[in-house]
């Protein structure tokens, strides 16, 4: 969906791809890898994303939602532990956090840090929760910082610089 979304932005087909490691070897409780490794190259999140995209990305899809007592008391385990891997992940990449999560039969949604301007959002303890359509509609600029991601003659990915517009949350 990323990808379809961000394809004329980047110019690239394939912008976004599930991590192979899906955060299984610097994510969640392996967190501590990071201070024996070279992270030049490490990937966090459950997607590869271009260089230049603001967010590091945390991926759930499960059958069954909570119940609406568990969510509006702001009590969902399942949630904080999402939150918690997406926190650590956003930390180590130096990107914002994004967790998007879908229930099967449910629009999926996405918690965020900030509320999405002119948007229906819920909250959920301090994180704004979207439904995903209304953040995939943010203008591009939202998302992106200051390289592009092009394909390059050999069918690889290269990054270009280009400029951020004045005031745009980063």
């Amino acid at each position: 969906m990323l990808s379809a979304r961000f394809e004329p932005h980047l110019g690239v087909k394939n912008g976004f791809r599930r991590n192979p490691d899906s955060g299984s070897f610097f994510g969640g409780s392996n967190q501590q890898r990071t201070e024996s490794y070279n992270l030049d190259y490490a990937v966090f999140g459950d997607l590869i994303c271009p260089r230049s995209f603001q967010f590091s990305v945390e991926c759930k899809h499960y059958k069954t939602p909570p119940s609406f007592q568990s969510v509006i008391s702001h009590k969902v385990t399942q949630w904080d532990l999402w939150i918690g891997q997406a926190e650590r992940d956003a930390a180590s990449s130096g990107r914002r956090m994004c967790l998007i999560v879908k229930y099967n039969n449910v629009d999926e949604i996405v918690f965020l840090h900030e509320p999405l301007p002119d948007t229906r959002h819920a909250k959920y303890n301090e994180y704004y929760v979207h439904r995903l359509s209304d953040w995939m509609g943010m203008e591009d600029s939202y998302f992106f910082g200051s390289t592009i991601l092009t394909e390059d003659a050999g069918g690889g990915n290269a990054s270009l610089p280009i400029e951020t517009p004045t005031g745009v949350n980063t």
